[in-house]
């Protein structure tokens, strides 16, 4: 298929703040965008979409609307209904990445069995359909374990750890008793993620590995590059290009991993830009975003080398006592400030990050995090 040139308009699906920087980057290389939200308006990508198209995912009104706006359809989320996908298949648009690969992302039974396929080691899992298949699976791995929702869950919600034999049958009435993946609990020295990008043509280029701490299942701190030994560093990349070969990936990919005394093992996988990538905006030629919208589009890759950066999440939390002084922020040259058009700030919610970026990761993780904590001057 020839390259979509500039003009050409990208459909995202998901109206949040990935497909907000998608649409700045789109906007930035001529494109048009329209952003299918499922039912929101003025979210933060439609803000800066061409059209906001609110209907549900699942209304055929809505779909076709859409795929007609659309010459090629990306995802901004993977927790969506895929018929759009067959719609767009239907009129000929190309979706990219596929339906298939979403499906996988969205379904952790089908993610183990996918990243199996690919080669890739993964913690040791069972699934679970009954409370008697949930006893089974933790007898069989052995305590402790995580029971986690086998659909649609993300920043730790529909999951459970599991200490005793005694929680098996609570846990399972709050899980409202869903399909389960089980997995052992991994003792890992560090969590890594490396973001790939996959052309139409099978080039490959991703951003090197970056290191993650989450708070509360969220993540809150990104640096790049790693401090991992070269060889950690090769087999991490190793990892997520052999994970997007196998997929047949076009369009990017998040990988993300435990970095383990016995190796690396794929945690899970977002074929879409992802918040430890925020920090590529600045330290890299080519960010994440505008590598989803060259490999989409069908154009070459750029440039994914990162310089030395470190990120921080800003979330609602920090409004809790009124709006934080962006101020402080704005004064300090080696720090950039990214807010999301998010109105209501709630505790959790992701309102926007801040990255430094500089010679030294040490330097820049305590730059960023001094200057968030200045934030409210509290």
């Amino acid at each position: 298929m020839s390259p979509l040139l500039p003009g050409s308009t990208i459909g995202i699906v998901g109206g949040g703040q990935l497909g907000r920087m998608l649409a700045q980057t789109a906007r930035q290389h001529g494109y048009g965008v329209v952003v299918l939200t499922g039912g929101a308006k003025d979210t933060p990508a439609g803000l800066l979409a061409d059209e906001e198209i609110t209907g549900d995912f699942t209304d055929p009104v809505t779909l076709a609307r859409f795929v007609e706006r659309a010459d090629v359809i990306t995802w901004e989320f993977e927790n969506v209904d895929l018929l759009v996908a067959e719609v767009a298949a239907e009129a000929g648009v190309p979706v990219r990445p596929s339906a298939a690969i979403i499906a996988a992302a969205q379904d952790r039974k089908l993610e183990k069995q996918a990243l199996e396929a690919a080669g890739v080691a993964v913690a040791p899992w069972c699934p679970a359909a009954t409370l008697e298949e949930f006893a089974d699976a933790v007898a069989e791995l052995g305590i402790p374990v995580i029971a986690k929702a086998a659909r649609f869950g993300y920043d730790g919600k529909g999951q459970l750890r599991i200490d005793d034999l005694a929680q098996i049958e609570a846990a399972w009435e709050t899980l409202e008793h869903q399909r389960l993946v089980v997995e052992s609990v991994i003792v890992f020295e560090r969590e890594l993620s490396v973001v790939v990008a996959r052309g139409v043509d099978g080039t490959m280029i991703d951003h090197g590995v970056m290191e993650n701490e989450h708070v509360n299942h969220i993540l809150d701190l990104t640096v790049v590059p790693a401090e991992v030994s070269d060889l950690t560093m090769a087999a991490a990349r190793q990892i997520a290009h052999d994970t997007a070969i196998a997929l047949d990936l076009v369009g990017v990919l998040c990988v993300e991993l435990f970095d383990t005394a016995d190796g690396i093992l794929v945690n899970e996988i977002a074929p879409r830009p992802h918040n430890s990538g925020h920090c590529t905006i600045e330290a890299a030629a080519a960010s994440q975003f505008e590598q989803q919208l060259r490999a989409v589009t069908g154009m070459p890759l750029g440039d994914g080398s990162c310089r030395p950066a470190a990120m921080v999440q800003l979330l609602g939390d920090l409004w809790d006592d009124g709006a934080p002084d962006f101020g402080r922020v704005l004064v300090e040259p080696d720090i950039h400030l990214h807010l999301y058009g998010k109105s209501d700030a709630r505790p959790g919610r992701k309102m926007g990050h801040l990255t430094c970026v500089g010679d030294d990761p040490t330097h820049v993780r305590q730059r960023v995090g001094d200057v968030r904590a200045a934030l409210t001057g509290r």
